[in-house]
């Protein structure tokens, strides 16, 4: 299953409860944009063990204010459970970038230890 938010939600809508993969673009059709969408949406399992889900968003968004992405910046920002931005890179990132950072965070590894009953 792939999950693509809504372009209405805001992120502290998600705290606590998903991880967020933001494509931050201008323009939402562009061929940086859907190949990102592409490669993730191959990848959809993993993003869904993951508590992954994908945004689109503007650069010049609210609630991106926070993370001081400048005006221009067109790429990927990887937002944790716990609101904090954890990547911001430019389009486009491949999901093993995504994943093993992830897959690295102390919150991602209780999650894994408790889904294997430890």
């Amino acid at each position: 299953m792939f999950t693509l938010g809504c372009f209405g939600q805001q992120l502290v809508d998600f705290q606590w409860k998903k991880r967020l993969i933001v494509l931050v673009s201008k323009e939402t059709n562009t061929s940086e944009v859907k190949q990102q969408l592409k490669i993730l949406k191959e990848n959809s399992v993993k993003l869904q063990n993951r508590d992954i889900i994908i945004l689109q968003k503007h650069p010049h968004s609210q609630d991106l204010s926070t993370f001081s992405i400048d005006q221009d910046f067109r790429g990927v920002l990887l937002i944790g459970k716990d609101g904090g931005l954890k990547l911001k890179k430019p389009f486009v990132v491949t999901p093993k970038d995504i994943f093993d950072l992830v897959d690295s965070m102390p919150m991602r590894r209780a999650e894994i230890r408790r889904n294997n009953g430890y």
